[in-house]
Protein backbone atom coordinates (compact mmCIF):
# COMPACT_ATOMS: atom_id res chain seq x y z
CA UNK A 1 0.00 0.00 0.00
CA UNK A 2 2.77 2.39 0.93
CA UNK A 3 4.64 1.95 -2.36
CA UNK A 4 1.36 2.36 -4.24
CA UNK A 5 0.72 5.70 -2.58
CA UNK A 6 4.24 6.83 -3.40
CA UNK A 7 3.74 5.80 -7.03
CA UNK A 8 0.45 7.72 -7.15
CA UNK A 9 2.21 10.86 -5.91
CA UNK A 10 5.03 10.36 -8.39
CA UNK A 11 2.72 9.96 -11.36
CA UNK A 12 0.53 12.88 -10.29
CA UNK A 13 3.63 15.11 -10.10
CA UNK A 14 4.69 13.99 -13.58
CA UNK A 15 1.23 14.79 -14.93
CA UNK A 16 1.28 18.20 -13.22
CA UNK A 17 4.70 18.96 -14.72
CA UNK A 18 3.64 17.98 -18.25
CA UNK A 19 0.40 19.94 -17.86
CA UNK A 20 2.35 23.02 -16.78
CA UNK A 21 4.71 22.67 -19.73
CA UNK A 22 1.81 22.48 -22.17
CA UNK A 23 0.18 25.58 -20.68
CA UNK A 24 3.50 27.44 -20.62
CA UNK A 25 4.16 26.59 -24.28
CA UNK A 26 0.79 28.11 -25.15
CA UNK A 27 1.56 31.25 -23.14
CA UNK A 28 5.01 31.71 -24.67
CA UNK A 29 6.17 30.13 -27.94
CA UNK A 30 9.85 30.10 -26.89
CA UNK A 31 9.22 28.07 -23.74
CA UNK A 32 9.80 24.64 -25.30
CA UNK A 33 13.00 25.65 -27.09
CA UNK A 34 16.01 23.50 -26.21
CA UNK A 35 17.91 26.53 -24.99
CA UNK A 36 15.15 27.55 -22.61
CA UNK A 37 14.61 24.02 -21.24
CA UNK A 38 18.33 23.64 -20.58
CA UNK A 39 18.28 27.06 -18.95
CA UNK A 40 15.55 25.85 -16.58
CA UNK A 41 17.69 22.87 -15.55
CA UNK A 42 20.66 25.18 -14.97
CA UNK A 43 18.54 27.52 -12.88
CA UNK A 44 17.12 24.78 -10.65
CA UNK A 45 20.30 22.72 -10.26
CA UNK A 46 21.69 24.54 -7.21
CA UNK A 47 18.34 24.74 -5.42
CA UNK A 48 17.76 21.05 -6.17
CA UNK A 49 21.02 20.06 -4.47
CA UNK A 50 19.91 22.07 -1.43
CA UNK A 51 16.51 20.36 -1.67
CA UNK A 52 18.08 16.91 -1.44
CA UNK A 53 19.78 18.03 1.77
CA UNK A 54 16.56 19.52 3.13
CA UNK A 55 14.57 16.44 2.12
CA UNK A 56 16.66 14.04 4.20
CA UNK A 57 16.23 16.24 7.26
CA UNK A 58 12.47 16.69 6.77
CA UNK A 59 12.04 12.93 6.36
CA UNK A 60 13.31 12.56 9.95
CA UNK A 61 10.70 15.09 11.11
CA UNK A 62 13.13 18.01 11.50
CA UNK A 63 14.12 21.00 9.35
CA UNK A 64 17.36 22.77 8.41
CA UNK A 65 17.01 26.53 7.94
CA UNK A 66 20.78 27.13 7.77
CA UNK A 67 21.25 25.58 4.31
CA UNK A 68 21.20 28.82 2.30
CA UNK A 69 23.54 30.78 4.56
CA UNK A 70 25.85 27.78 4.91
CA UNK A 71 26.02 27.53 1.11
CA UNK A 72 27.03 31.19 0.93
CA UNK A 73 29.68 30.82 3.63
CA UNK A 74 31.20 27.55 2.41
CA UNK A 75 31.20 28.67 -1.22
CA UNK A 76 32.86 31.99 -0.43
CA UNK A 77 35.49 30.41 1.82
CA UNK A 78 36.25 27.88 -0.93
CA UNK A 79 36.80 30.79 -3.35
CA UNK A 80 39.14 32.47 -0.86
CA UNK A 81 41.15 29.27 -0.40
CA UNK A 82 41.40 28.74 -4.15
CA UNK A 83 42.62 32.30 -4.73
CA UNK A 84 45.30 31.73 -2.07
CA UNK A 85 46.43 28.26 -3.21
CA UNK A 86 45.29 27.90 -6.84
CA UNK A 87 44.39 24.32 -5.91
CA UNK A 88 40.82 23.48 -6.91
CA UNK A 89 40.76 20.11 -5.15
CA UNK A 90 41.99 21.63 -1.89
CA UNK A 91 39.45 24.45 -2.11
CA UNK A 92 36.62 22.02 -2.86
CA UNK A 93 37.52 19.71 0.03
CA UNK A 94 37.83 22.69 2.37
CA UNK A 95 34.30 23.73 1.41
CA UNK A 96 33.03 20.21 2.03
CA UNK A 97 34.75 20.16 5.43
CA UNK A 98 33.15 23.48 6.39
CA UNK A 99 29.74 22.11 5.44
CA UNK A 100 30.33 18.94 7.46
CA UNK A 101 31.45 20.94 10.50
CA UNK A 102 28.39 23.20 10.47
CA UNK A 103 26.13 20.18 9.93
CA UNK A 104 27.82 18.41 12.83
CA UNK A 105 27.20 21.40 15.11
CA UNK A 106 23.55 21.51 14.07
CA UNK A 107 23.21 17.78 14.64
CA UNK A 108 24.96 17.98 18.01
CA UNK A 109 22.43 20.44 19.40
CA UNK A 110 19.40 18.82 17.74
CA UNK A 111 20.18 15.13 18.20
CA UNK A 112 22.26 15.05 21.39
CA UNK A 113 20.92 18.03 23.32
CA UNK A 114 17.43 17.63 21.82
CA UNK A 115 16.95 21.32 21.04
CA UNK A 116 14.33 22.23 18.39
CA UNK A 117 15.87 22.03 14.92
CA UNK A 118 13.95 25.14 13.89
CA UNK A 119 15.65 27.25 16.58
CA UNK A 120 19.12 25.74 16.21
CA UNK A 121 19.31 26.07 12.42
CA UNK A 122 17.69 29.50 12.48
CA UNK A 123 20.44 30.64 14.86
CA UNK A 124 23.05 28.98 12.63
CA UNK A 125 21.92 31.24 9.78
CA UNK A 126 23.17 34.24 11.74
CA UNK A 127 26.36 32.44 12.78
CA UNK A 128 27.29 31.47 9.21
CA UNK A 129 26.54 34.90 7.78
CA UNK A 130 28.34 36.65 10.64
CA UNK A 131 31.48 34.53 10.26
CA UNK A 132 31.88 35.05 6.52
CA UNK A 133 31.05 38.77 6.71
CA UNK A 134 33.51 39.21 9.59
CA UNK A 135 36.24 37.51 7.56
CA UNK A 136 35.57 39.30 4.28
CA UNK A 137 34.49 42.61 5.76
CA UNK A 138 31.20 42.16 3.96
CA UNK A 139 32.94 42.36 0.57
CA UNK A 140 32.56 39.99 -2.36
CA UNK A 141 35.51 37.90 -3.56
CA UNK A 142 36.33 38.51 -7.22
CA UNK A 143 38.99 37.23 -9.63
CA UNK A 144 38.47 33.60 -8.59
CA UNK A 145 40.02 32.28 -11.81
CA UNK A 146 39.51 28.61 -12.63
CA UNK A 147 37.18 28.12 -9.68
CA UNK A 148 34.44 29.12 -12.11
CA UNK A 149 34.71 25.69 -13.82
CA UNK A 150 32.53 24.34 -10.98
CA UNK A 151 29.64 26.39 -12.29
CA UNK A 152 30.36 27.42 -15.88
CA UNK A 153 32.01 24.47 -17.65
CA UNK A 154 30.27 21.86 -19.79
CA UNK A 155 30.56 18.08 -19.99
CA UNK A 156 31.16 16.88 -23.54
CA UNK A 157 30.67 20.50 -24.57
CA UNK A 158 26.89 20.15 -24.21
CA UNK A 159 25.72 19.41 -20.65
CA UNK A 160 26.27 22.22 -18.11
CA UNK A 161 28.40 21.12 -15.16
CA UNK A 162 25.73 22.46 -12.79
CA UNK A 163 23.26 19.93 -14.23
CA UNK A 164 25.90 17.19 -13.89
CA UNK A 165 26.31 18.04 -10.19
CA UNK A 166 22.53 17.93 -9.76
CA UNK A 167 22.27 14.50 -11.40
CA UNK A 168 25.14 13.10 -9.33
CA UNK A 169 23.64 14.40 -6.07
CA UNK A 170 20.26 12.99 -7.11
CA UNK A 171 21.82 9.57 -7.69
CA UNK A 172 23.55 9.65 -4.30
CA UNK A 173 20.37 10.72 -2.49
CA UNK A 174 18.26 8.13 -4.31
CA UNK A 175 20.64 5.29 -3.45
CA UNK A 176 20.97 6.39 0.18
CA UNK A 177 17.21 6.68 0.74
CA UNK A 178 16.12 3.58 -1.16
CA UNK A 179 18.93 1.04 -0.88
CA UNK A 180 20.74 1.61 2.44
CA UNK A 181 19.97 0.86 6.08
CA UNK A 182 20.68 4.48 6.87
CA UNK A 183 17.91 5.56 4.50
CA UNK A 184 15.45 3.12 6.06
CA UNK A 185 16.40 4.44 9.49
CA UNK A 186 15.60 7.99 8.38
CA UNK A 187 12.08 6.93 7.36
CA UNK A 188 11.63 4.93 10.56
CA UNK A 189 12.64 7.86 12.77
CA UNK A 190 10.36 10.27 10.94
CA UNK A 191 7.47 7.81 10.89
CA UNK A 192 7.58 6.86 14.57
CA UNK A 193 10.55 7.84 16.69
CA UNK A 194 9.51 5.75 19.70
CA UNK A 195 9.07 2.66 17.54
CA UNK A 196 12.48 3.30 15.95
CA UNK A 197 14.10 3.42 19.38
CA UNK A 198 12.30 0.23 20.39
CA UNK A 199 13.58 -1.43 17.22
CA UNK A 200 17.15 -0.70 18.28
CA UNK A 201 17.86 2.15 15.85
CA UNK A 202 20.45 4.58 17.18
CA UNK A 203 18.29 7.63 16.61
CA UNK A 204 20.81 10.16 17.92
CA UNK A 205 23.62 8.98 15.64
CA UNK A 206 21.36 8.71 12.60
CA UNK A 207 19.97 12.23 13.07
CA UNK A 208 23.44 13.62 13.67
CA UNK A 209 24.71 11.95 10.49
CA UNK A 210 21.74 13.33 8.54
CA UNK A 211 22.65 16.89 9.54
CA UNK A 212 26.28 16.32 8.56
CA UNK A 213 25.20 15.08 5.13
CA UNK A 214 22.87 18.06 4.82
CA UNK A 215 25.77 20.41 5.56
CA UNK A 216 27.98 18.73 2.95
CA UNK A 217 25.26 18.96 0.29
CA UNK A 218 24.68 22.63 1.11
CA UNK A 219 28.41 23.35 0.84
CA UNK A 220 28.62 21.66 -2.57
CA UNK A 221 25.63 23.69 -3.74
CA UNK A 222 27.37 26.84 -2.50
CA UNK A 223 30.58 26.10 -4.38
CA UNK A 224 28.70 25.35 -7.60
CA UNK A 225 26.76 28.58 -7.10
CA UNK A 226 29.92 30.68 -6.65
CA UNK A 227 31.50 29.02 -9.68
CA UNK A 228 28.46 29.95 -11.73
CA UNK A 229 28.55 33.54 -10.46
CA UNK A 230 32.35 33.74 -10.99
CA UNK A 231 32.66 35.36 -7.55
CA UNK A 232 32.39 34.58 -3.86
CA UNK A 233 29.26 36.38 -2.69
CA UNK A 234 28.46 35.70 1.01
CA UNK A 235 24.85 36.89 0.78
CA UNK A 236 23.94 34.92 -2.34
CA UNK A 237 22.67 31.85 -0.50
CA UNK A 238 19.93 33.72 1.35
CA UNK A 239 16.49 32.34 0.59
CA UNK A 240 17.70 29.01 -0.78
CA UNK A 241 16.39 27.25 2.32
CA UNK A 242 12.88 28.48 1.47
CA UNK A 243 13.15 27.31 -2.14
CA UNK A 244 14.46 23.95 -0.91
CA UNK A 245 11.52 23.55 1.47
CA UNK A 246 9.12 24.44 -1.35
CA UNK A 247 10.62 21.85 -3.69
CA UNK A 248 10.65 19.06 -1.09
CA UNK A 249 7.08 19.67 0.08
CA UNK A 250 5.72 19.90 -3.47
CA UNK A 251 7.68 16.73 -4.23
CA UNK A 252 5.70 14.80 -1.63
CA UNK A 253 7.99 14.97 1.39
CA UNK A 254 5.83 15.19 4.50
CA UNK A 255 6.57 17.85 7.11
CA UNK A 256 5.53 15.30 9.73
CA UNK A 257 8.36 13.05 8.60
CA UNK A 258 8.54 9.47 7.38
CA UNK A 259 7.72 10.10 3.70
CA UNK A 260 9.57 11.49 0.70
CA UNK A 261 11.76 10.47 -2.24
CA UNK A 262 14.70 11.90 -4.16
CA UNK A 263 12.74 11.65 -7.40
CA UNK A 264 9.79 13.52 -5.90
CA UNK A 265 12.11 16.26 -4.68
CA UNK A 266 13.65 16.54 -8.16
CA UNK A 267 10.20 16.84 -9.73
CA UNK A 268 9.15 19.43 -7.14
CA UNK A 269 12.22 21.51 -7.89
CA UNK A 270 11.66 21.32 -11.67
CA UNK A 271 8.00 22.32 -11.22
CA UNK A 272 9.09 25.42 -9.31
CA UNK A 273 11.72 26.08 -11.98
CA UNK A 274 9.13 25.89 -14.75
CA UNK A 275 6.84 28.23 -12.82
CA UNK A 276 9.66 30.74 -12.25
CA UNK A 277 10.73 30.52 -15.88
CA UNK A 278 7.32 31.23 -17.38
CA UNK A 279 6.76 34.09 -14.93
CA UNK A 280 10.10 35.57 -16.00
CA UNK A 281 9.27 35.12 -19.69
CA UNK A 282 5.95 36.88 -19.12
CA UNK A 283 7.59 39.71 -17.17
CA UNK A 284 5.87 38.99 -13.84
CA UNK A 285 7.16 41.21 -11.04
CA UNK A 286 9.73 39.48 -8.77
CA UNK A 287 7.72 40.36 -5.65
CA UNK A 288 4.64 38.71 -7.15
CA UNK A 289 6.78 35.63 -7.77
CA UNK A 290 7.75 35.57 -4.08
CA UNK A 291 4.09 35.84 -3.06
CA UNK A 292 3.20 33.00 -5.43
CA UNK A 293 5.88 30.70 -4.01
CA UNK A 294 4.74 31.52 -0.48
CA UNK A 295 1.18 30.47 -1.23
CA UNK A 296 2.46 27.34 -2.98
CA UNK A 297 4.22 26.29 0.24
CA UNK A 298 1.05 26.89 2.26
CA UNK A 299 -1.02 24.96 -0.26
CA UNK A 300 1.38 22.00 -0.33
CA UNK A 301 1.47 21.78 3.47
CA UNK A 302 -2.32 22.05 3.58
CA UNK A 303 -2.71 19.18 1.12
CA UNK A 304 -0.26 17.08 3.15
CA UNK A 305 -2.11 17.87 6.38
CA UNK A 306 -5.53 17.04 4.90
CA UNK A 307 -4.26 13.76 3.44
CA UNK A 308 -2.89 12.78 6.85
CA UNK A 309 -6.19 13.61 8.53
CA UNK A 310 -7.96 11.49 5.93
CA UNK A 311 -5.67 8.52 6.55
CA UNK A 312 -6.12 8.89 10.32
CA UNK A 313 -9.91 8.92 9.94
CA UNK A 314 -9.79 5.78 7.84
CA UNK A 315 -7.64 4.02 10.45
CA UNK A 316 -10.03 5.01 13.24
CA UNK A 317 -13.07 3.81 11.29
CA UNK A 318 -11.29 0.58 10.43
CA UNK A 319 -10.33 -0.23 14.04
CA UNK A 320 -11.79 -3.47 15.51
CA UNK A 321 -13.64 -1.66 18.32
CA UNK A 322 -15.43 0.59 15.83
CA UNK A 323 -16.27 -2.39 13.69
CA UNK A 324 -18.01 -4.03 16.68
CA UNK A 325 -19.86 -0.82 17.52
CA UNK A 326 -21.04 -0.56 13.95
CA UNK A 327 -22.42 -4.05 14.12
Amino acid sequence: MKSGKVDMKKYSLILILFGMMIVCSLLNSSFLSGTNLMNILKQVSIVTICSFAQGMIIITGDIDLSIGYLAGMAGTFACIIFVATQNLFLAFMAGVLIGAMVGAINGLFVAYFKLPAFIVTLAMQTVCFGIICRYTGGQNVYKIGDFKVLGQSYMAGVIPITVVFMVVMFAITHVVLKYTKFGRYLYAIGGNKEAAIAAGIQVVKVKWSAFIISGVFAAIAGMVMMGRLNAGIPSEGQGYETDAITATVIGGTSFAGGAGTAFGTLLGSVIIGVLNNIMNLMGVDSYVQMITKGFIIIGAVLVDSLSKQGRTSIKIMASPSDAKKTK
